[in-house]
């Protein structure tokens, strides 16, 4: 079974691990797109640094607006295990991804036990449109839904900070009231939201709702990512820039710019001459970049279409061992192949490619 191709001819890894060494080395301005495991996140991160290279997440956008909201304005913040225990009044915002329902559900099949004792009650801050699926799990919460006739989700949101702060409002919510009695009730309520259903404006304007709650008791937010191997790396480019994901490196000095390095902006305006698309789970497609040449490590077992240069890799936690973040405890934790493959880690194969690179240069991983 072929794992490397040059264009659509299948070649030994070796011929393809030189092939790509020769174009990273000849390329004046390259870019990385990750969706990989620590490991890979820090080994692409260790090249781009060599190179000079700017790198993204395949999720950039989703990921740029939950960054942003640490870097450009900062929260109240608790963690699942402090929100499970303490608070009896969860308010759902938006709508959460697939990957947490588990979690809530686990919240729903439990009490607190510390402070608060109260039984849990739901709310879910809604926008103009709920998926079937997700409205099948908040039936199952019996969350109360907050919404406004014809208000996007972040409109909802000013308009029940306006309301809970007893300002004029144009509108009306259904069950403010029943909102408005839980809050005065209960000792700590915890408002749950992720960066890939509210926009960054929704999401200040929900830590404003959260400030203004703290004036007079204590509330607080549980922040779960849309994606937890997105988040695991710009938790890894932190450690090893002091920035998140959009970086680049300017004279071996990390510049963070989400806008500059917006990856898929500099494809389509002409700013990069090679793309690295290196995505250990698969299933993505590459944005087309005109005659941008592009190396793709993908998890595929077919060539990538248009990519000079493609190698098969695996994905951590099915056919390797490595490091994941997990947002249900908070930090990271080891993953074990689950049907262990022939297909190389992400790590691995840039470790090749480092090594192969002409000159003498430090690969800092």
């Amino acid at each position: 079974m072929s794992v490397a191709w040059i264009g659509s001819q299948p070649v030994p890894l070796t011929d393809a691990i030189r092939n790509a060494a020769k174009l990273l080395a000849s390329c004046r301005c390259p870019v990385f797109t990750l969706d990989t495991d620590v490991h890979g996140t820090r080994s692409t991160i260790a090249l781009a640094t060599m190179l000079g290279g700017a790198y993204d997440h395949a999720k950039g956008q989703v990921l740029a607006n939950e960054v942003a909201l640490f870097t450009n304005h900062g929260g109240m913040f608790t963690t699942p295990g402090e929100a499970r225990r303490r608070s009896s009044l969860i308010i759902l915002v938006g709508e959460i991804p697939p990957l947490h329902h588990d979690l809530l559900q686990a919240w729903a099949t439990s009490q607190p036990d510390l402070g608060d004792k109260h039984t849990r009650r739901w709310f879910h801050i809604a926008g103009d449109e709920t998926s079937s699926s997700y409205g099948k799990r908040l039936r199952q919460l019996k969350a109360k839904p907050l919404r406004g006739e014809g208000l996007s989700l972040e409109a909802t949101l000013a308009l029940l900070r306006a309301r809970l702060q007893h300002r004029p409002a144009l509108s009306s919510l259904s069950n403010i009231d029943s909102l408005e009695k839980a809050l005065a009730s209960a000792q700590f309520p915890v408002f749950v939201f992720s960066g890939g259903s509210v926009e960054a404006a929704g999401l200040v304007m929900l830590q404003g709702l959260i400030a203004d709650l703290n004036r007079k008791g204590r509330a607080s937010s549980v922040f779960l990512p849309a994606d937890d191997d997105a988040w695991g790396s710009a938790l890894a480019s932190l450690w090893m820039t002091g920035f998140p994901l959009r970086t680049g490196f300017i004279n071996s000095l990390p510049s963070y710019d989400p806008v500059q390095w917006d990856v898929q902006r500099m494809i389509h305006a002409k700013e990069t001459d090679l793309h690295v698309w290196v995505s250990g789970r698969g299933g993505q497609t590459p944005p087309k970049g005109g005659k941008v040449v592009l190396i793709s490590l993908s998890r595929t077992d077919v060539p990538t279409s248009g990519a000079a240069v493609t190698i098969a890799v695996g994905q951590a936690g099915v056919d390797h061992d490595g490091v994941a973040y997990s947002s249900r405890i908070g930090t990271f934790r080891a993953v074990q192949a689950a049907t262990p493959s022939h297909l190389p880690s992400v790590s691995k194969v840039i470790g090749q490619l480092a090594d192969a690179l002409p000159g003498r240069r430090e690969f800092a991983c």
